[in-house]
């Protein structure tokens, strides 16, 4: 922003040049002048290469964290798929049979372990948005804690986890503002939290 605010500058300080009645004094001063505004010219064109470069890298960061949010998605969508399969086979087993007893200590359910890498990686805790890295915060640890306790709790905090972010995907790619973000975070977590309890 400050690149632009300044080449704006600098081109209006040259436009004075231009005006009709200061003509004869620039004329006196020409070699000066013309000095200062080659020196102006070199300085907007240095600024606008540098903000091009900068928002140039912004949209590359974008991107890959764009990348990283939808290896997460798998990682968890993996998870979810194969925690789902279990307690389907969990769910046949007859109340009597000795391997419901300890169905899931023997059989943990997978944790999507790519997801505690990625909250870790520089570029994801420089970009991605607040709400979205405070959420996954706070869903990480309702995951390790439910995936012991409750299978069918896990799997809903494995959907959200999910819903979260791909929020953020749209987010980054510019469809969501910050305060849709945020709203649509507060349905997510109310909607998990009321089937939740529904049951």
């Amino acid at each position: 922003m400050i690149y632009i605010v300044l080449t704006s500058v600098f081109m209006l300080i040259g436009l004075i040049t231009f005006i009709p009645r200061l003509q004869s004094r620039f004329q006196k001063y020409n070699l000066g002048i013309n000095y200062f505004l080659t020196l102006i010219a070199t300085l907007v064109g240095v600024l606008l290469a540098i903000a091009i470069t900068n928002f140039e890298e912004s949209q590359k960061e974008k991107r890959d964290v764009i990348k990283l949010l939808n290896a997460s998605i798998e990682s968890v969508d993996t998870s979810y798929d194969y925690t789902d399969e279990l307690l389907k086979y969990e769910t046949t087993l007859k109340d009597n049979d000795s391997m419901k007893v300890d169905f899931f200590i023997k059989n943990p359910a997978p944790y999507p372990d790519y997801l505690d890498t990625f909250i870790m990686q520089n570029i994801v805790s420089k970009n991605l948005s607040e709400p979205v890295l405070s959420d996954l915060n706070a869903l990480l640890i309702n995951l390790k804690v439910s995936k012991v306790k409750s299978i069918p709790l896990y799997l809903k905090f494995l959907k959200q986890t999910i819903k979260t972010l791909e929020l953020e995907i749209l987010y980054q790619k510019g469809l969501l503002t910050n305060l849709q973000l945020e709203s649509n975070l507060d349905m997510l977590e109310k909607a998990t939290l009321k089937v939740i309890n529904d049951e």
